[in-house]
């Protein structure tokens, strides 16, 4: 496939190479480029602000919106009217071109001007691909941020997340309708005195939450937990649970429990200030209390999401560590204590909370990617494997969904109503924001479609864990919990529509297991 990278020449970026990159990857495709006439470059302060935000925030020196001129101007050149395919980067309206044209737009605007202006708005970002092969609809993805008040993060992440999506738009056969929302466009463009605006309020609620946290504590992660008496919160509607808070080096979340021999544990990511990286401990609960969490495995690199559950007369846990670029199998030799690592699953893939479904004769793994500068929070991918530690087969859609509010996993699956459910984090006003449920409608080789039918609620605070085994019930909270005793939590369904990549929605998936 030919494929013509459309570009303004006052706009030669990193993100655009990032993209001449990936698809140059693809054998089949020659990458080439052509300039736009009209040049728009980004506004002088605007660039300022970025690079001032980098120096004062320790963003590393490859951002997506460096220059990077001499490695652009390398592709070879091709008349836009030669090309299968054109991507459209220079901002133009109209393109006349006899092939394929791909035009991404930032909340409604196109170019990198568009993310910008959505920041100083304080708006989602929504990335737009609209396909000239599919007129009637576009592609679309909802990049997480990763700090809602840092132009250079926002940018960052939205600007990965459209490599990814036009990568997938021209690997994918139909745009695709899974857990499609309808977004409102906007105009709104930014100038200098916006962005000034936006760098002195933001200057100043830096110093406020600042402030606070040295008064207050700030806020901080904690588990809860409750023994649900054979009712879980699905059922209940509301429960309360009793909380765990954080220790004075660190925190803990991420909490998974596990029945055996009559006993009760719950497993948690123990986060340690003074290595500035997460190991994997396990407390013992039981209706009296809670013990402290020990530490029983640490590596090097950062480890947290301890998924833990039994299989073939053995306890296996799948930890996430995403810092490392593997995902490995851990099994207990003494349990709960004793841990050895049995396998390398996976290598050279950055995902995060990677979580098992047993389905359709084999294991089906769910994980949030990062590509890039992307946050770990907005892209779904999904892996198969014949065995528990066999070779994973990535899914033919993969990246299957980029969506701050429903892509990475929340917890095991849960089987509740006669459906499989896939808790997930809502991270589309911040990491870590709220629980959603999802009903799996439709799982295969070819294609995966799930519903939002259920959300947990926690108060003031924040949840990004929910899981229930053998009658203990446990999930996390982030706010000021130091302190907190109680916490009351509630679950309530959501008004949604199926929704299907690939024509009708068909039955839900009934699972061999919900959790292995």
């Amino acid at each position: 496939m030919r494929i013509c990278l459309h570009l303004d020449p006052s706009r030669l970026l990193r993100w655009h190479h990032w993209l001449a990159e990936t698809l140059a990857g693809t054998r089949e495709n020659e990458v080439s480029c052509a300039f736009a006439v009209a040049q728009r470059p980004l506004p002088s302060v605007c660039r300022l602000l970025i690079d001032i935000e980098r120096l004062v925030y320790g963003f590393g020196a490859n951002g997506a919106t460096d220059p990077v001129e001499t490695e652009l101007r390398s592709l070879p050149p091709l008349p836009i009217g030669d090309a299968d395919t054109i991507i459209n980067l220079g901002g133009e309206a109209q393109l006349a071109a006899a092939g394929r044209v791909l035009t991404p737009l930032f909340n409604g605007i196109p170019g990198e001007v568009g993310v910008l202006a959505a920041l100083a708005n304080g708006e989602d970002l929504v990335v737009e691909l609209h396909d000239s092969a599919s007129p009637s609809g576009a592609w679309t993805a909802r990049p997480a941020r990763l700090d809602r008040n840092v132009f250079a993060a926002g940018l960052d992440s939205a600007l990965s997340c459209a490599v990814a999506l036009i990568f997938k738009a021209l690997h994918g056969e139909t745009a695709p309708d899974v857990c499609r929302t309808t977004w409102a466009k906007t105009t709104r463009r930014i100038g200098a005195f916006s962005a000034l605006a936006f760098a002195t309020s933001t200057a100043a609620s830096k110093a406020i939450k600042f402030a606070d946290i040295l008064a207050r504590g700030g806020k901080t992660w904690g588990i809860a937990w409750r023994f649900d008496e054979g009712t879980s919160l699905l059922e209940k509607d509301e429960a309360t649970f009793r909380v765990l808070a954080s220790h004075a080096n660190g925190f803990i979340a991420d909490p998974f429990p596990f029945e055996h021999q009559g006993r009760h544990f719950i497993f948690v990511e123990q986060y340690l200030n003074t290595k500035r990286r997460g190991c994997i401990a396990v407390a013992t609960v039981d209706r009296t209390g809670i013990t402290p969490p020990q530490i029983i495995i640490e590596e090097p690199y950062h480890l947290s999401y301890p998924f833990v559950f039994e299989h073939d007369g053995q306890i296996w846990m799948i930890p996430e560590s995403g810092a490392a670029r593997s995902v490995n199998l851990y099994r207990a030799v003494e349990f709960p204590h004793r841990w050895t690592r049995e396998a390398c699953l996976t290598k050279g893939i950055e995902l995060y909370d990677s979580t098992l479904l047993q389905h359709a004769g084999g294991f089906w793994f769910f994980g949030s990617s990062r590509v890039w500068a992307s946050t770990s929070w907005d892209i779904l991918s999904i892996y198969r494997a014949e065995s528990l530690s066999g070779h994973w087969t990535p899914h033919v859609h993969n990246p299957l969904l980029i969506d701050a509010a429903l892509s990475r996993p929340a917890g095991a699956f849960v089987r509740h109503g006669g459906r499989t459910l896939r808790p997930v984090q809502d991270c589309s006003r911040q990491y870590g924001g709220a629980v959603t449920f999802c009903r799996i409608d439709a799982l295969d080789r070819s294609q995966f479609m799930q519903t939002p039918v259920g959300r947990i609620r926690t108060g003031a605070f924040g949840c990004h864990t929910y899981n229930r085994q053998s009658g203990l019930e446990v999930l996390d909270l982030f706010g000021r919990v130091n302190g907190l005793r109680e916490v009351t939590a509630s679950y309530g369904p959501l008004a949604s529509r199926p929704t299907s990549a690939h024509g009708p929605a068909p039955a839900a998936v009934e699972s061999d297991s919900a959790t292995p």
